[in-house]
Order: structure tokens, then sequence, then C-alpha cells
């Protein structure tokens, strides 16, 4: 587009010059220009007359609607207009996921209902455990994330329903079952189909259980570490436009299922992943014996640039602040307050360089010092996107903007003017 208003501009300016050239009957005449210059600048303009523009497609930068699910107004991030500062303190993950599914706020009531029904269909049946359980060990924790949103789908027992609402149900139960089935692939066993004990599932918020199965302890959080868990989740599950996003708002605008918009969106995710940025982040977090190790590492770095977690931004997003307050409740141990004072001390040398560190980095570090698995960290990340990639489906859905654009086939050449 912009190589098209250039050539335009060209075009009126050399034909400019060339109606100001005088022609040999012009009183002028004596102070026409030397005879080659006349005949280049009108060759010039035939020149661009005759080439044609080049066309150039794709969508970047190109804005296909509008969104009420995320905000940035005056320094704060809103989701469906309320500031997440107000989300986060105390908050448990499932009353965002009501707010991004209903576009309103849970009362107290409708919280118990959905914290209920997420326990309670926390469960596989054996088959679809058995199905999980041949794939090997060694598959990567992240692959196997998109499979287990595929199976359940499979064995939902309401397949063939495709209203909104029977595709909202079922993502509830795909969200409340997915922990369970990646117990299962990470080698655990189920008793009458959950991972959890029944008082464990009902004392537990939904990040609480999903830390305790994503951890290799299999530990009980402690609440500090539960509510850190329903933060990380919080801060995460929504994003600016990204290709998974993107893959979700498709899905939407031309079906109304849920369920098929995550498989699509995930598939997306896991394939932007191939070099894992998150177990990247938390490797190297770990790897520092001191603040003055990471120090070091950074001013040696060659080639001197930050592969992942920042970007030179003149305002921070505030859900890294709001992790990073997290991250200081969870010092519990000699090795958390090193790798704690080691990510300072980095982030202290990056901002002299005008690098700041994104939600991204800020939810690594903390899922790292939950002593989350590095090849785990993205699967968290993930997880809590499908919160946020369901509530786009349903959004773009119902705005009826479709998404679809047009294809330039072979000999169908643009005219040109």
């Amino acid at each position: 587009m912009a190589e098209s208003v250039a050539r335009r501009n060209s075009l009126k300016m050399f034909s400019a010059i060339s109606e100001w050239i005088p022609r040999k009957d012009s009183p002028m005449e004596q102070a026409s220009p030397a005879p080659h210059l006349v005949k280049g600048l009108h060759q010039i303009v035939n020149d661009l007359k005759q080439t044609p523009e080049t066309v150039h497609s794709g969508l970047s930068g190109v804005v296909c609607g509008e969104t009420e699910l995320i905000g940035f107004h005056h320094g704060c991030v809103e989701y469906c207009g309320i500031d997440i500062g107000d989300l986060c303190p105390d908050g448990f993950f499932e009353s965002v996921i009501w707010l991004l599914l209903k576009g309103i706020p849970a009362d107290s009531e409708e919280l118990a209902d959905i914290s209920t029904i997420l326990a309670e269909s926390a469960v596989v049946d054996q088959p679809v455990s058995e199905t999980i359980a041949t794939v090997p060990l060694q598959t990567r924790p992240l692959d196997i994330f998109p499979l287990s949103i595929a199976l359940l789908s499979c064995f939902d027992p309401t397949p063939g329903d495709r209203s909104l609402e029977a595709s909202r149900s079922q993502f509830w139960r795909v969200m409340a079952q997915l922990p369970v089935l990646l117990h299962v692939a990470f080698g655990g066993h189920l008793k009458d189909g959950r991972a959890l004990s029944d008082d464990e599932t009902k004392t537990l918020s939904y990040a609480g259980r999903l830390l305790r199965i994503l951890r290799d302890d299999n530990g009980e959080p402690s609440p500090a570490e539960e509510q850190a868990m329903n933060t990380v989740m919080t801060c995460q599950c929504l994003t600016e436009m990204r290709p998974a996003c993107f893959s979700a708002r498709f899905f939407g605008s031309a079906v109304n299922d849920i369920v098929a918009a995550l498989k699509a969106a995930s598939s997306m995710f896991v394939s932007q992943l191939r070099n894992d940025p998150f177990a990247w982040s938390s490797s190297r977090l770990k790897s520092f014996k001191s603040p003055d190790h990471a120090d070091h590492w950074w001013k040696t770095r060659q080639p001197k640039a930050m592969p992942f977690g920042f970007r030179r931004d003149g305002e921070q997003d505030p859900r890294v602040a709001i992790l990073q307050r997290q991250s200081r409740e969870l010092l519990g141990s000699l090795d958390s307050i090193v790798m704690e004072s080691s990510a300072t001390r980095l982030e202290s040398l990056l901002a002299r360089e005008g690098l700041f560190p994104t939600v991204d980095w800020a939810a690594a570090r903390t899922l790292t010092l939950l002593n989350v698995p590095e090849d785990r960290i993205s699967l968290a990340i993930g997880i809590a996107r499908m919160v946020g990639w369901a509530a786009q489906t349903i959004e773009q859905h119902t705005s009826r903007i479709q998404l679809l654009p047009s294809l330039r086939y072979a000999g169908d050449a643009p005219e040109v003017t």
C-alpha cells in the first residue's frame, strides 16, 4: 500500500514537471532545458505509466475488528473493563474464566457453581486415560497439549451438539479434565478416574490443582503458591493479537464450535514454540549462581541481544509488576532467593539499555519459583490462554465479522490504470 501511494505521488510529480517543460512554440523557448533532459523526463513519465503496480497481499496491519475483552488504558490492563489489579489479589482463576466467557463478573453464587463444576468434572474415563498412556514418556509435554484437547473432545458426552451454549459447556469439561489427562501422560495413576483425592479437589482451586499436577514432586502447594499460580494464569490468559489468537478468531468467524477453535489455536501455539523460549528462560534463571554471575553473563553475551522476554517499550505492562510482587512472596529457600536476586539484577542491567521485561518473562520467572519443570512452563501458559482463545472465539462469532480474506490466483492480475 505504501509503495503504491509513493508510486502515484512520483507519477504526479513527474507529470507536473513534464507539463512545466516549455514547448517549441512557447515564449519561454529561449529558457528551455537541454533536449536530452526533456527527453529523459518524458521517458520517466511514460515508464511510470506503463509499469504495473506491485500488488502486496497479506493481512499485516489490517484491523479486522474490535475487542471488549482486553483494554490498555492509562497505564493499566483491563479485562472486560475491570482492572487486572483488582482481579489478582486473593482472586481465583475461576472468576476470570467466568468474566471472559460471560462478559460480566460472577457473583458469589455463580462463582461457587463454576468452581463446583470444574471440581466435579475433573474425572476422565478409562478409555481416555488408556489412550493417552500409550504416548511415549519422552514426548515433550507441550506436544501433548493439542493432542489432549482433541482426545477429550472425541470422548465428550455431547459431541453432536454444536449450539453455542453446548459448546461453552464442553469447554468447561475440557478445562476440568485436561489436568487429569496430563497427570496420566506424565506417568501418574488415577483413582476412580481422578488425579487427586476428593478432599484435595474440593479444597484446592483450579490453578492449585494444576500446579500440583505439573510439579514433579506432586507436592501440595501452600496458600502463597496457590495464589501465585492463580495470578500467573490470570495475567497470561489474554494477550494482544497473536497467531494463536487469530486462529481462534478465524474459527469463531465461521463456526461457534469453541473446542474446534481450541484445537487450532493450541496447535498454532505449540508450532511456534519448537525452540521453547519459556524453558530457555527458566533454565537460564536457574543457572545463575549469584547476581554477579547474571551480571557477567549479560556483559559477555554475544550477540548483544536478549532472545526472549524483553522489548523496547516506553511503558511496562502492569502485569509484569503484579508478577514481580508475587515472585517476592515465594522466597522460601536459598535457591529461590539467589534466583530472584539474579533476575532482578539482570532486569536492572537491561533497563539501562531500554529493554524491559514482558509478561511472558515475568510468568516464566514466577513459574520457575513455583518449581514447575522447565519443559512444563509453556504448558501452563497454554492452558491459561485456552480461556482467552475461547472468549475470543465467542466474541468473534457474536460480531458476525467474516475473517476469510480473498486470494489472487495465477493469471488473475489486476488491471493497470
